[in-house]
């Protein structure tokens, strides 16, 4: 009996091993768009097309199957630095920014996921489909920081509840991530705005436009162009104001995008 518990001990600790080797060489999930094919996935991500054959043990002759997640080999994964606040729980910065638990506990060599000690910077690696990016290809300058503030306009204290980059009149904005248009109009005080809802209850907000260049119900690719940032609506200045709300709470946009 003896003898046996000692044979499965190191079996298991060799699947183990092999799992953290296999880990470690690095990769993403690729999300299976219509039109995608293994060719084009290849040629997208430069890696070589038998290796994501092999790594998900598929038929090149088949179809893709849409809305299929594929290990894609070696490829960089994106990610950003989470620092954690009072309250926070791994399932909770989890699932807010649509990752698994235990593939950041993995990452992160964290011990007890249950006591996470306030400060701590947690590394979140994602799906480069299912991130945020900038939503901006030119150098960020931020004037004025998400949080609680006095308006520039009418000196009430109130949240500013997304981030003000300083940017010319008739810039490309960008979608920060793939998904659906709910809004493209005139909303409030935020003059010509574009709300665009994400796969986890995520939405994102660019307001001040000068131009709109989606429709409603209009699906989205991650850096698409949707508009031409502005001075619409209370403003001081060109700038584009960006947003991004969880449940239509409003997040820090810090917390998923790199601000250099």
């Amino acid at each position: 009996m003896k003898r046996k518990l000692i044979r499965t001990f190191i079996v298991v600790m060799s699947v183990v091993v092999i799992s953290g080797m296999e880990l470690s060489a690095g990769g993403q999930q690729h999300l299976v768009q219509k039109g995608d094919t293994l060719w084009g996935i290849s040629r997208k991500y430069k890696v070589p097309l038998k290796k994501i054959i092999q790594a998900n043990s598929i038929q090149p002759t088949n179809p893709l199957q849409i809305g299929k997640k594929l290990l894609i080999p070696g490829a960089p994964v994106e990610g950003i630095w989470y620092r954690v606040k009072a309250g926070d729980t791994l399932s909770g910065i989890a699932s807010r920014h649509n990752v698994d638990w235990q593939d950041l506990q993995r990452i992160n060599g964290i011990t007890s996921p249950r006591h996470l000690q306030i400060g701590t910077r947690i590394r979140i690696q994602r799906d480069n489909s299912l991130s945020f990016g900038n939503p901006l290809r030119v150098p960020l300058v931020v004037t004025s920081k998400y949080g609680y503030r006095h308006h520039p306009v009418t000196r009430r204290y109130q949240l500013h509840e997304g981030i003000d980059f300083r940017v010319a009149t008739g810039t490309r904005v960008y979608a920060s991530r793939a998904g659906k248009v709910i809004f493209a109009g005139r909303r409030n005080g935020y003059g010509k705005m574009i709300g665009i809802e994400h796969e986890g209850d995520f939405t994102t907000w660019y307001g001040h436009l000068l131009s709109i260049r989606v429709r409603v119900g209009q699906t989205v690719t991650k850096g698409k162009v949707i508009g031409l940032s502005g001075n619409t609506g209370v403003s001081t200045g060109p700038h584009l104001h960006f947003e991004i709300r969880y449940k239509d709470r409003s997040e820090n946009p810090t917390n998923y995008i790199t601000i250099p």
